[in-house]
């Protein structure tokens, strides 16, 4: 019988392929690159490693082959049709993620965890500001974190820099950061190249209002970050908003013209284009004279990658880069599109989407007064959409 590196009875007809499993988690959870091809190298031992084949589709949907993602969980959770309950289960959860049943995966998230908690990747995809939380509509999804990793926490002690990460960087988010950046700082010790930890603790580091040490971390912990991983440009555009805070708008420039602008970006289109519009947007604020060149490139990016609007978080972002060439045409498209999917019930965060939508046009055609009013009305709402 093998174990997982949480100790669990994992199902395999080769150890090594357990192993490469393990250690492929281990980079899918601090966001390294490289665990698809141990994944690959697994399942070349063991076509039929059913938790695999899970693992597998995780990896793909890293790099954006969502529709391969989705054939991997099929035939994962198939496999593990005849496998141990617990196994069963983490297959099935996967398999509800990577077909878009949210609501029922989290759902099965919840029953999962309180059976199994040291089952850690199907407890994975509800935490984060992309998580099954995080984009399912609630309002309080950060308190809803918080419990559901307090009811697992005594699963893990204080030596699992997977937990240790996740939990300090939820508790960050609900505004205990003085409990939650001393189990980020743990887990950065335990596995230091965690990009994990280290967004949480840019977190806390703005939590805290420290902007300065906040990008002296994210400088000195960058530069070991392989460029190709799916959180390297992000982290540069949270070292590019601390050089903002601090006034220092040159400084935001290089970094946003190094690490996070299209042309160089090597994340997922989504989170570039968010990125984008969202750090031109605050640095137009800030008083840095972007000019119409970079809001262009933002454009051309979009115009190529997404041709209607979809997740909320994301139509909200859409709407930033529209507004920042001023094409109105556009944000009415957009706006229209937003109000089909409402109706249809399509858009989770409910009308709070619409109105930022609203707000961010508003605000880009210099009618103040009108965003401001709009933007009020949504505040309350604003955590709806996921995000931090």
């Amino acid at each position: 019988m093998h174990q997982d590196r949480f100790g669990q009875r994992i199902t395999s007809q080769s150890a090594r392929a357990v192993e490469l499993y393990d250690d492929a988690v281990d980079l899918m959870f601090s966001l390294q690159p490289g665990g698809g091809a141990l994944i690959d190298e697994a399942l070349e031992l063991d076509p039929s490693f059913a938790l695999g084949h899970c693992a597998k589709a995780r990896a793909l949907a890293g790099k954006g082959d969502n529709a391969q993602a989705r054939d991997h969980a099929g035939r994962g959770r198939d496999l593990a049709a005849r496998l141990p309950e617990r196994e069963r289960g983490h297959a099935e959860i996967v398999s509800l993620v990577f077909h878009g049943e949210s609501m029922a995966a989290l759902e099965r998230v919840r029953d999962h965890a309180s059976a199994y908690p040291r089952d850690a990747v199907p407890l994975s995809f509800a935490l984060g500001v992309y998580g099954l939380f995080g984009f399912g509509g609630f309002n309080d999804f950060r308190e809803r974190q918080v419990e559901l990793l307090e009811t697992v926490a005594g699963a893990y002690g204080q030596d699992d820099w997977w937990f240790l990460a996740s939990y300090g960087w939820a508790l960050v988010e609900v505004g205990r950061s003085d409990e939650g950046v001393p189990l980020l700082d743990r887990a950065l010790t335990l596995r230091p190249d965690n990009a994990n930890a280290a967004h949480g603790r840019a977190h806390g580091f703005y939590e805290q209002g420290a902007a300065e040490e906040g990008e002296a971390f994210i400088e000195a912990w960058l530069p070991g970050y392989d460029r190709s991983a799916i959180l390297h440009a992000h982290l540069a555009w949270h070292q590019a908003l601390f050089a903002l805070q601090r006034g220092e708008t040159e400084r935001a420039r290089v970094i946003y013209e190094d690490s996070i602008r299209p042309a160089v970006s090597q994340t997922l289109p989504m989170f570039t284009m968010i990125d984008c519009a969202s750090f031109l947007l605050r640095a137009a604020i800030a008083g840095w004279d972007c000019d119409g060149e970079r809001w262009e490139e933002v454009l051309h990016f979009v115009e190529e990658r997404f041709s209607k609007p979809g997740i909320p978080f994301v139509n909200t972002h859409l709407a930033m880069a529209y507004a920042g060439v001023e094409d109105h045409e556009a944000l009415t498209s957009l706006q229209q599109g937003v109000a089909t999917l409402l109706d249809e019930g399509k858009q989770p965060s409910g009308s709070v989407v619409a109105d930022l939508c609203s707000g961010i046009a508003a605000y880009c055609g210099g009618r103040y007064r009108d965003a401001a009013e709009v933007l009020r009305r949504a505040i309350p709402e604003l955590a709806r959409l996921g995000g931090s």
